[in-house]
C-alpha cells in the first residue's frame, strides 16, 4: 500500500488543439519519462508531445481562458466551474500552438501539480535587457 506510485493519469475533456479530437470528448493526459501522452478514449487514439517541445503549462478558470484565447468573456458553466489546461507547445513546423483541456475543481488541482513540475524542470534562463 505504501511506496506505490500514484496514478499520475488525469481525466479530461478536450477543448480544442487536437486534429481528429471532437471537442468536449474524453482522453486522459500522462507524462510518461519524457513524453506528455494524450489517449482519446473511443476509437483509442493516443498523441505523444516530447516534453522539449512543450513551452508553458498554464492553468486557468473558464472566463479568464475565453478571453484570453477567445477574446469573449462567455461562459459555458451550468452550475459546475470549468478550469482549463493550457498546453503550449513549438510544433514540428517549429511553430507555436496550444492544446487546451478542461475539467472541474477534481482535476484543477492535478492541473495546478503538472503546471508546478513543469515550472521547477525549467532550466534558468539568463539574458541581459
Amino acid at each position: 500500500m505504501f511506496g506505490k506510485k500514484k496514478n499520475s493519469i488525469i481525466k479530461v475533456m478536450h477543448y480544442e488543439g487536437l486534429d481528429g479530437f471532437i471537442q468536449d470528448y474524453p482522453c486522459t493526459i500522462e507524462i510518461k519519462d519524457d513524453i506528455f501522452e494524450i489517449k482519446r478514449i473511443k476509437p483509442e487514439t493516443t498523441v505523444n508531445l516530447s516534453i522539449t517541445q512543450i513551452k508553458k503549462i498554464e492553468t486557468m478558470e473558464e472566463p479568464r481562458f475565453m478571453m484570453k484565447y477567445h477574446n469573449n468573456d462567455g461562459t459555458t458553466d451550468k452550475g459546475i466551474k470549468k478550469y482549463y489546461l493550457i498546453i503550449t507547445y513549438i510544433s514540428k513546423n517549429n511553430e507555436e500552438k496550444y492544446i487546451a483541456f478542461w475539467g472541474t475543481i477534481f482535476e484543477y488541482n492535478k492541473f495546478l501539480d503538472l503546471q508546478n513540475k513543469q515550472l521547477n524542470n525549467q532550466k534558468s534562463n539568463s539574458y541581459n535587457l
